[in-house]
């Protein structure tokens, strides 16, 4: 039976950008993938330009110069260096727990990165205790921008898409909620810019974790 009660009663939350900033751990990781095929190594705010559609995606933008034969033993590679950095550099964004513990509703974390790391690194970082659920880029058939995760998680919460809405800072996040047909917030302390996330057009913006916890009031109200 589907609830059909109004109000928001799941927060979905994506990871890189949006609770914890990770760029700098995974920019080492992909430097080290580059320095073993004999690449220079790239900024951060380039890597940071090519996350949030999971780790293969995220290889393949950054060894472009690779033959497409290589790049299982590349994803492999940066697999097992970045399993051993997961939180080297990583911590939550400035106010994100506060937000996590000031927002009374059900939460889950869908990211594209695998479910294992994602599931390491809130636990590491003391976040795991916020949520029901924890699923990664490996977790459903499809990963964000599909639909799929979200109908999937609304099917096994027995709710209603009036009753959902994801969190993020990418195109991904935007787009996988509009696809689903729930509400959006867009966060701009992440990767992407007031432009970016203009352009992705969510229902809401965030410009602090403090607003995420104003705007999910204001839709129950």
């Amino acid at each position: 039976m589907v609830l059909k009660m109004s109000g928001i009663k799941l927060i979905v939350f994506d990871l890189d950008g949006t609770l914890v900033n990770s760029q700098y751990d995974l920019t080492d990781s992909v430097n080290f993938v580059r320095q073993k095929y004999g690449f220079s190594p790239l900024p951060v705010d380039k890597v940071a330009s090519y996350l949030g559609s999971g780790i293969t995606a995220l290889v393949r933008a950054v060894l472009s110069e690779l033959n497409t034969t290589g790049f299982d033993t590349a994803v492999k590679m940066f697999k097992d260096n970045y399993a051993k950095h997961l939180t080297d550099k990583t911590l939550p964004y400035k106010d994100v727990i506060e937000m996590l513990s000031n927002i009374p509703q059900q939460k889950v974390l869908l990211s594209n990165k695998d479910e294992k790391f994602s599931k390491q690194i809130l636990k590491t970082l003391g976040l795991s205790k916020f949520f029901t659920e924890i699923y990664g880029g490996d977790s459903f058939k499809e990963k964000k921008p599909n639909p799929l995760p979200i109908y999937e998680i609304i099917k096994k919460f027995s709710l209603s898409k009036e009753n959902v809405v994801m969190v993020g800072d990418g195109t991904n996040d935007i787009m996988v909620g509009k696809n689903a047909g729930i509400k959006t917030i867009g966060v701009l302390y992440g990767y992407s810019s007031q432009e970016q996330l203009n352009n992705l057009a969510p229902d809401y913006i965030a410009e602090n974790p403090a607003e995420i916890v104003n705007i999910v009031k204001r839709l129950n109200s």
